[in-house]
């Protein structure tokens, strides 16, 4: 179960654009590199994508088109969303 501050951390990172495309209306993305199969990533380790980049087949969950595109890992992504919310 998510604590208040993750919930709220989570929140923050929904309301930022898709950190591949741009689009506003984002889903949190829990990163899985470095995770086991059954894993899932703690929530403070999750970065916006919008329904496409997230779950579309080029999406993170599909082949990783939009990935490879925007030349960028699932770090990448994580640094980039911990970037835009420092601003």
């Amino acid at each position: 179960m998510a604590t208040r501050p993750e919930i709220r951390h989570m929140g923050r990172v929904a309301d930022l654009p898709c950190v591949l495309c741009g689009q506003q209306g984002v889903q949190v993305h829990h990163i899985r590199e470095g995770q086991g199969m059954a894993q899932r990533a703690s929530n403070w380790l999750v970065v916006p994508l919008c329904p496409s980049c997230h779950t579309g087949p080029l999406g993170v969950h599909g082949d990783k088109t939009m990935m490879r595109i925007n030349k960028m890992t699932e770090l990448d992504m994580l640094a980039k969303t911990i970037e835009a919310l420092c601003k």
